[in-house]
């Protein structure tokens, strides 16, 4: 058996991957995809003369990325894996009316939902594992027997230790050798600081009695939806949130029961968007279905927040007056968590889906050889014989490293062990340290310095925690394991029947700094449009040279 690895589309998206079997089926290459990605065709990737055939697409997550062109990749008879949550996303994805994916009842047909060993072709099993990142991800372990040897390769894509919405992590303590370990290489700053910012953010503006609308695919929105009824639960002063459209459903199918949200799939704006609530709505970018038409009722209230959860990069919206602002949902490992994840399986071989960062670069990995691709040529990365080893590696080091694959190749292979291996299901209780989610600091961010029943904090400020502010301004980007230190602003305690009023100098120059923060952006966007206009208009008006 022979293993070649290709990137589908890494000028792109990046996404996605082909795994060519060969040597497993008679004359046939058996192909696997990993995700059928922005860009990917197909019928351009296989090679009919050399025997190559599409024997089965696995899906990692529900993204949209990650299966927007499975419609046109989609052949009969070759079956679509997928874990049983990402499974039902999908399912609804194509089920929905307004659907935005091409030939939704063949994929029906071909989806196949895995939560055990499964065969792909003779000597090729697949099983799910976890892998956290976001809501039913899942990576798959394929396990790969000739004779009597047996090699295991781990697709784990996008992964992280951190939970997502309930779901596990990836596993650390696998009880089962991993020979290679294919990951997208993706990796980011730490992301639960970013996570905490941007959740304090929306609990601000609603408690601050601003209508908000925050919009995300369905994965993310089912993430934050959960994450803000559990805070609001929390902090003892929970804001009513409204889940609406294909988030909502999910919600229901996927099993569910989170404090302080309401799941209205169907409902108009005039009952979701009201004064001090959170409404949650896809897609991310608000110009079409449920956070469309909710963009479009709230547009022109200047006190309305909308808070775009985006994994990529955000087109800019400025025809509106009510404030709108973009989020990098980007969970992905930071580097040094990257290297414990493979530090704890210890593969022998390590494929990275794209050139390391800069930090990563740096990471030591001695057990491991890495293979760092960021094109689309193909890669032998088992020859019949070895895992191959890139070409700068020492091929002295690269022997030592494989000969800890040979001590478990005679022994039976996981599947004979009927070992019992993790599943991406979600736990029952809510554990805000292991989501990534720091809910101190948003207390003291976002809750008086007292209340009525002393639930809310457990300290006032004084002028040292000012003082400490103030020296360490500079210093705002957070490190992993650091705290951040934000000024200590009092709000008030509102009740329905009064009036709105801000009890600090403090809280009213931060108010109108974001004021003018976004005013200032909204009017350089306008500035830049115009600048543009008016130069296409003397192109246009102009003779050619």
């Amino acid at each position: 058996m022979r293993l070649h690895y290709q990137r589908a589309n890494p000028d792109v998206g990046g996404e996605s991957l082909l795994l060519r079997f060969e040597d497993v089926v008679d004359d046939r290459v058996a192909c696997l995809l990993v995700n059928s990605g922005r860009g990917v065709s197909v019928d351009e990737l296989l090679d009919e003369s050399r025997g190559e055939y599409l024997a089965g697409i696995i899906i990692n997550n529900a993204h949209p990325e990650y299966y927007c062109t499975l419609g046109e990749n989609v052949r009969e008879e070759t079956p679509i894996y997928a874990a049983p949550d990402t499974a039902t996303i999908l399912a609804e994805a194509c089920s929905a009316p307004l659907r935005d994916i091409e030939h939704p009842d063949a994929i029906l047909t071909q989806l196949a939902t895995v939560d055990t060993w499964t065969q792909l072709v003779r000597g090729v099993q697949l099983h799910p594992l976890p892998v956290g990142h976001a809501p039913g991800a899942a990576g798959f372990l394929l396990e790969i027997s000739e004779e009597a040897d047996a090699h295991t390769l781990f697709v784990a894509d996008e992964c992280t230790i951190r939970r997502a919405a309930g779901y596990s992590g990836i596993g650390l303590d696998l009880p089962v050798a991993i020979d290679s370990l294919v990951l997208s290489g993706a990796t980011a700053d730490p992301f639960a600081p970013a996570l905490t910012e941007t959740l304090s953010i929306v609990c601000e503006r609603a408690r601050e009695d601003a209508t908000v609308l925050v919009t995300a695919d369905e994965p993310t929105g089912i993430h934050a939806a959960y994450l803000l009824g559990h805070l609001g639960k929390r902090l003892g002063s929970p804001f009513p949130i409204t889940v609406t459209g294909r988030t909502a459903t999910l919600c229901e199918q996927l099993g569910y029961s989170i404090p302080n949200v309401t799941r209205l799939p169907d409902a108009p704006p005039e009952k979701v968007l009201t004064p001090g609530t959170v409404a949650i709505a896809e897609p991310d970018a608000p110009v079409q279905g449920p956070a469309g038409q909710l963009f479009e009722a709230l547009a022109d209230d200047p006190e309305a927040a909308v808070l775009r959860l985006t994994r990529g990069v955000a087109t800019p919206i400025t025809a509106a007056q009510c404030m709108v602002q973009s989020f990098p949902w980007h969970n992905y490992p930071d580097p040094e968590t990257l290297a414990t994840v493979v530090e704890a399986l210890a593969p022998v071989q390590v494929v990275l889906a794209e050139r390391p960062t800069p930090e990563a670069e740096r990471l030591h990995l001695p057990d491991s050889f890495v293979w760092s691709i960021d094109d689309d040529l193909v890669y032998t990365l088992y020859d019949g014989t070895d895992w191959v080893a890139p070409a700068e590696i020492d091929p002295d080091a690269a022997q030592h490293i494989r000969q800890r694959a040979t001590a478990y190749h005679d022994e039976p292979t996981p599947s004979e062990y009927e070992l019992s291996l993790p599943l991406p299901v979600r736990t029952g209780t809510i554990d805000f340290a292991a989501e990534g989610l720091d809910v101190e600091v948003i207390q003291e961010r976002l809750l008086p310095a007292e209340s009525p029943d002393g639930s809310w904090r457990h300290r006032a400020p004084n002028d040292e925690d000012v003082a400490s502010h103030d020296a360490n301004s500079a210093a705002s980007v957070l490190r992993t394991g650091e705290r951040r230190v934000r000024p200590r602003r009092s709000m008030p305690h509102y009740k329905p029947s009064e009036n709105r009023s801000i009890t600090s100098n403090r809280s009213l120059r931060d108010k109108y700094i974001r004021q003018a923060s976004s005013m200032l952006v909204m009017t350089c966007a306008y500035s830049v449009c115009k600048i543009h206009q008016r130069r296409s208009n003397t192109d246009k008006t102009s003779p050619s040279s």
